[in-house]
Parts: C-alpha cells; sequence; structure tokens
C-alpha cells in the first residue's frame, strides 16, 4: 500500500523530533569559529530570581522572561553570535546554547536545531533558496549517521 506525502512527511516529523537531542549535539557541539560563547551559556549556570521577580503576577513574569530573552537574542546578534534561519527566531540554542548558528549552517548545508526545524516545517524558513523538505532532509540524513544503541543494551557506565 502507497502512503500519500501528507503521510510519509508527518512519519518523517515523527522520527525526526524523536533524535533531536541527539542530532542537535551533533550538530551544535562547538561554537562558531572565534566567537567566545558567554561564560553563563558555557556553564549552564542557573541564576536564581530576585524578588523583583518573583512577585509578579504569571503573566507578568512570562513577559519579562520574554522581553530578556529577546533583547539577549539581539544583543548576540550584533556581536555576531546569533544568526538563526528562521523568523521569529527560535530561543532552543540560546538557552542550550547561548549562541545561535543555523542560519549558517543551513546554508553550508546542514541541519539546524529541533525548534528551527519544526519552524521550517510550519513555513517560517528565512533562509533564501531552502524550504521544508531540504531541511527534514537533512536532519533525516544528520540522524541516520548517529551511532544507534541496539535494542535491549544499556551503555556502559
Amino acid at each position: 500500500m502507497r502512503r500519500s506525502p501528507v503521510l510519509r512527511f508527518l512519519a518523517l516529523c515523527a522520527a525526526l523530533s524523536l533524535a533531536a537531542c541527539a542530532a542537535y549535539q551533533a550538530q551544535h557541539g562547538g561554537s562558531p569559529e572565534g566567537a567566545a560563547v558567554p561564560a553563563a551559556a558555557a556553564q549552564a549556570a542557573v541564576q536564581a530570581p530576585g524578588r523583583d521577580y518573583t512577585e509578579l503576577s504569571d503573566e507578568g513574569q512570562i513577559s519579562r522572561v520574554r522581553g530578556e530573552v529577546e533583547v539577549t537574542k539581539s544583543n548576540l546578534a550584533v556581536k555576531g553570535m546569533y544568526a538563526c534561519c528562521v523568523r521569529p527566531t527560535c530561543n532552543e540554542c540560546l538557552l542550550k546554547r547561548g549562541h545561535c548558528r543555523c542560519a549558517e549552517v543551513a546554508r553550508e548545508g546542514g541541519p539546524c536545531c529541533g525548534e528551527c526545524t519544526e519552524a521550517w516545517v510550519e513555513g517560517r524558513g528565512a533562509v533564501e533558496g531552502l524550504n521544508a523538505w531540504d531541511m527534514l532532509e537533512r536532519r533525516k540524513k544528520m540522524l541516520d549517521e548517529v551511532p544507534q544503541e541496539p535494542k535491549g543494551e544499556k551503555p556502559p557506565r
């Protein structure tokens, strides 16, 4: 039985999302050439919020965090450390690595982070000449190259 293109697309999306962490780590293992990663991002330090934050309502906290994320991404972009391949830009790279180079990676033929891959599927890609199918195929190729653990066996500790 032949599956429709939509079903094939959905199956591919599901497979890609299962291994997003491994693919992201493989793709974003280091910082961009010559770019220093902010110390807080490199150390994955979490700073406890102050009283001025904790006294805000839930909506106020959400609004503040969104604002801080956007300002941080803008500041990093000015320094050449945040170049995303989708609009609006992803948050995954900021929160996991402290920088984003998905646009550069996409132009060079590689896959982008998991959040960007989803954004491409949603039609928010921002690198001319590429489309969601291109990005999904790149992600699939990368995932096919990631070593898989045999079922039932646990990795050595």
